[in-house]
Parts: structure tokens; sequence; C-alpha cells
């Protein structure tokens, strides 16, 4: 009896948590799911999925369709929106808005840290894609549940149109070295690039690049365009910055 009353409980408790999920999802999507199991696989990272169940697949798959759905709503309320930019311009604005921080920062906003399975660190946590990859995931979910015209419908009403400031987006600099370059002038602070490893892989020289300040270590990171890595540490580092701020 007892083991039974335990498995009874724990069922009840599913389907509670389940309901809730449900309602969270309407909240968002302001459809009710059909499939909720999309949505579950949707917020399962691989750092969790490979540490639980190897037979639960993680949101890889899900964020690689969403990614392409969310680009082309996108790329279509742009062009229909702004009639007589050129191509450069529509390109650079969608970048702006469908970027790692842009939805990570949707993400936290919707709560999807709520509901988010991952084995992270703190310090992993701040730096991790996870958020934003669970974001486009959470779209790709949302297509193959509810279809196209659904998702593009609540994507433009529910998320860009409430809570994307396109304006702002516009006259954002997205040069994050020249921002970390100004602030450390304006502070007469010493900035570095610093290469810590170059390593050959099966796709070409892996550069791993850290930022210093006044000799102080910051943040790393790593990709194959020296560049990016450049970029993407200094944007790193000025989320650092601000974070210390406040």
């Amino acid at each position: 009896m007892p083991i039974n009353n335990f498995f009874n409980r724990l069922l009840a408790n599913t389907k509670g948590d389940d309901k809730e999920f449900k309602r969270w999802i309407k909240s968002i999507t302001g459809y009710s799911p059909i499939n909720l199991n999309l949505y579950k696989q949707a917020f399962r990272h691989s750092s969790s999925s490979s540490k639980t169940n190897f037979l639960q697949k993680s949101n890889e798959r899900l964020e690689f369709l969403g990614d392409a759905i969310l680009g082309s709503i996108i790329a279509e309320h742009l062009f229909n929106l702004y009639p007589k930019e050129n191509e450069g311009f529509l390109t650079q604005l969608r970048s702006k808005v469908v970027n790692g921080q842009q939805l990570k920062k949707l993400a936290l906003k919707f709560g999807f840290n709520n509901y988010l399975k991952a084995t992270l660190s703190k310090t992993e946590s701040v730096k991790s894609s996870a958020f934003g990859d669970a974001f486009e995931a959470f779209i790709g979910a949302a297509y193959l549940d509810l279809g196209y015209v659904k998702t593009k419908k609540f994507v433009i009403k529910n998320i860009i149109s409430n809570h994307v400031d396109l304006k702002e987006l516009t006259e954002l600099n997205n040069d994050f070295k020249s921002q970390l370059q100004i602030y450390c002038q304006k502070n007469k602070l010493k900035l570095e690039y610093v290469l810590i490893s170059e390593t050959l892989q099966q796709q070409g020289k892996l550069f791993k690049i850290e930022v210093r300040i006044d000799g102080n270590a910051y943040t790393t990171f790593e990709n194959f365009s020296k560049k990016i890595a450049e970029q993407k540490a200094a944007e790193l580092t000025l989320q650092q910055l601000n974070e210390q701020k406040n």
C-alpha cells in the first residue's frame, strides 16, 4: 500500500505540474498546447539530458528548427514593416532581434529559467547560450505543435510587438570591441586581447581569446574566427562590468 500511495502521489504531482506548464505555455502563445512533450523537450538542455536519461532527447534539434522558423518570421515582418529599407539594413536588424543576448533577455523575461533543465554552474549559466537556445527550441516546438500561421501570429503579436523595441535596436551599436575600448579609455584602463590557445580542429583553427583589463583576466571565448572570438569576449566582458555596477 505505501508503494502504491507513493506512485499515486507522484502521478498526481506530475499531472499538477503539467497543468501549470500548459497554462504557462498558453499565456505566451495564446493557444493550448496539443503535444506537451515537444515543449518539455524544448527545455531539456544537452547538459541535463546526457546526465539523466540518454533516451530523453535534448532540445538541440528543436533549437535548429526554431532558429530557422524564427528567422523566417522576423525576416518577413521586417520586410513588410520597412518597405523602403535595403537588404543590408534588414539583415542587420534581423540579426539584432535574433542574436543570443536578445533571445536570452526574452527567455528570462518570459520565465524560461523556471522550466529549463540544465546542469550548469553559476559561472557557466551567465555565459551560456542555454536560455537563448531554449527560446529557439520553444519556437520549434510551437511550430510542430501549432503550425506556422499560429506560431507567426504569437511571435509577432505577443513577443515582438510587446517586448522588442525595434527603434532602439536600429540605433544599437553591436561593435562590442569599440564599446569596451571607449569604456577603458574613459576610465584610463589598459585593454588587451590575449590569444590563450590556437588548436587545429577538423573544421579549422580554434582560437581561444581572453580579455584582460589592467592585467586582470575577465572573460574568454572560443571561435574558429579570431575576430568573432574577440567580439564575443568583449560582449561578455561588458556584461560582467555592467553586473558589477549593479
